[in-house]
């Protein structure tokens, strides 16, 4: 991933000594009005930006304004409190040069104002992006509801009907056009959603490794995947830290994210051929001269006739012709195939009293009735496709020299969203693994480095060069965590957490 780009003349000013640096704020009305907050009332706005432990890069922050006048208070604007919308601006030289970098909320508590004395009054707005509204499934209808998911792909903006990404954002009310999409058309067979959406499109950006964040143009990102079809992924370097210009830095080691066998466990979903998912074998069964299997029906004992809601459930063979479950089933016989089908002895029928292929995705619900007729039944048969389940289905990598070196150091991972398409000719599952067998086989380094220069323009997962003293190697780094310290009348402060690749 790269940085952000900024305007030429804005990235002429980044490093120029005594250019004036200062941070803008701007609240956006219901209306469609914004308001500038007075560049001399921001006293302070600490921005952090991290990647969460879910797998998606989180914005949040706060903001300290004074509030003399008393005008950042909800008594003097009933719009200055929970959920308005602030947009954080930093400006060099003047405010024409300047770029929008957060697109951030107020948080539940609002705007909460202070008092010291008589004079000092200030006005604290903690910031939220809105990855903690989709996180919070009190705030999106029916997500105690799951929902199941069929034949659709991960991520694609031109069939946005089948994209995981946009149903998953549909889902809490984002709309596809402020959505900005990766192109990863690989095809997930079936997936059950149960959790919120942002815990889900983490899940789904980890398994691509993919970077997922509220944006600050559009509202939700879903792009940097290395898989993108369309996309090329850039780990280009956006800029080089060096001793001249770091403030501080600290040394940590990163070896506890070692290993060196991948262990991929998932649930593999496949979908079969059209095939037999169902057919009658209730006891008693009877065989005639031939050593056919018959069931008598003689009266209305058995349960097909005296219960409402007989289930039939499905089963299909995998390619091995093991059986499985079925998860869900399409195309299966309607009432004129299954009636069709039923082979009796003096071709004697059966009434279909009830015949329900709609309400469960994986067994139909079946009532018979039989007139009073004695009736020897051979076959009655449901078809259908079927996604069926191959639970604990696992890929394993390792690397032998290391773990002859260093002892086995495993990593299991689990993902519901990883696909059989095939990427390079090589299964996209078996290629994950052993992309994250080359990442988590390195020794990483961590730093956390300061610096006074404004990189307002870096982001998580982005790549920079770093050296810490003069003469020492230049390593490649990657940004896992950043904070931006704007203070008035204070240098300002660019703080990074980075771990070398």
């Amino acid at each position: 991933m790269k940085f952000y780009e900024l305007p030429s003349n804005m990235n002429a000013l980044l490093e120029k000594e005594n250019t004036r640096f200062f941070v803008r704020v701007c609240f956006a009305l219901s209306d469609g009005s914004f308001v500038f907050v007075k560049e001399s009332d921001i006293l302070s706005c600490v921005i952090n930006s991290y990647k969460s432990a879910e797998g998606g890069t989180v914005n949040n922050g706060e903001l300290v304004l004074d509030n003399t006048s008393g005008i950042y208070s909800v008594e003097y604007n009933s719009e200055y409190t929970s959920d308005l919308n602030v947009l954080i601006y930093y400006a060099f030289g003047n405010s024409e040069n300047s770029f929008l970098r957060f697109n951030l909320f107020a948080d539940k508590n609002g705007f909460q104002c202070e008092q010291t004395g008589q004079k000092e009054k200030i006005t604290k707005i903690k910031l939220i992006d809105l990855s903690e509204k989709l996180n919070d499934s009190k705030l999106q209808n029916n997500w105690t509801d799951s929902q199941i998911l069929v034949d659709k792909v991960v991520c694609d903006k031109t069939q946005v009907e089948n994209s995981l990404v946009h149903l998953l954002a549909k889902r809490a009310g984002i709309d596809s056009s402020r959505i900005n999409a990766a192109n990863l058309p690989f095809r997930i067979p079936y997936v059950k959603i149960d959790t919120t959406a942002w815990k889900e499109l983490c899940a789904l950006a980890r398994a691509y490794n993919a970077c997922v964040e509220c944006g600050k143009d559009l509202l939700l990102s879903f792009t940097e995947s290395p898989y993108d079809r369309e996309n090329v992924f850039s780990d280009e370097s956006g800029f080089f830290l060096n001793e001249s210009n770091i403030t501080h830095y600290r040394y940590f080691n990163k070896s506890e994210n070692y290993a060196n066998n991948i262990r991929l466990k998932y649930t593999r979903y496949v979908e079969t051929e059209r095939q037999e998912l169902w057919t009658y074998s209730d006891t008693p069964v009877w065989y005639d001269e031939n050593m056919q299997a018959c069931y008598p029906f003689t009266d209305d004992s058995r349960n097909i006739i005296s219960n409402r809601n007989y289930e039939a459930l499905y089963t299909a063979k995998n390619t091995e012709g093991l059986n499985r479950n079925v998860v869900y089933a399409k195309d299966i016989s309607n009432v004129e195939e299954f009636a069709a089908g039923i082979v009796t002895s003096d071709n004697k029928q059966f009434e279909i009293l009830k015949y329900d292929i709609t309400t469960h995705p994986d067994k139909a619900i079946i009532q018979l009735g039989r007139n009073n007729q004695l009736i020897a039944l051979y076959k009655a048969s449901i078809y259908g496709k079927a996604v069926i389940s191959e639970t604990n289905f696992c890929v394993y990598v390792k690397d032998e020299k290391a773990i002859e070196k260093y002892g086995t150091l495993s990593k299991n991972v689990s993902s519901k969203y990883l696909s059989d398409d095939e990427i390079g000719g090589v299964p996209f599952y078996k290629k994950r693994a052993e992309d994250l067998l080359t990442e988590c086989k390195k020794f990483s380094k961590g730093y956390y480095v300061t610096t006074y220069l404004p990189l307002i323009h870096a982001r998580v997962d982005a790549f920079m060069d770093l050296r810490v003293y003069e003469g020492g190697k230049i390593q490649k780094v990657k940004i896992e965590e950043v904070t931006f310290r704007y203070k008035k009348d204070c240098a300002f402060s660019s703080e990074f957490f980075v771990k070398t690749v």
